[in-house]
């Protein structure tokens, strides 16, 4: 169980509010064959993509 941090307006959660508001997601990735089988984080600086949006952090 997550503890929220804040509720949007549009009724969103918040679990975990990115303190880095160039990394973004998490985004659906899918194989070759159109099944879902990853989430990923993209930095929108310089587009680097990660599983982890740790991974991020020092990118740009």
């Amino acid at each position: 169980m997550a503890a929220v941090e804040n509720a949007t307006d549009d009724g969103t959660l918040n679990a975990f509010p990115s303190e880095d508001d160039r990394i973004n997601g998490p985004y659906t990735g899918y194989d070759m064959y159109g099944t879902a089988d990853h989430t990923y984080w993209k930095c929108e600086n310089c587009g680097a993509e990660a599983t982890r949006k740790g991974a991020l952090t020092d990118c740009c």
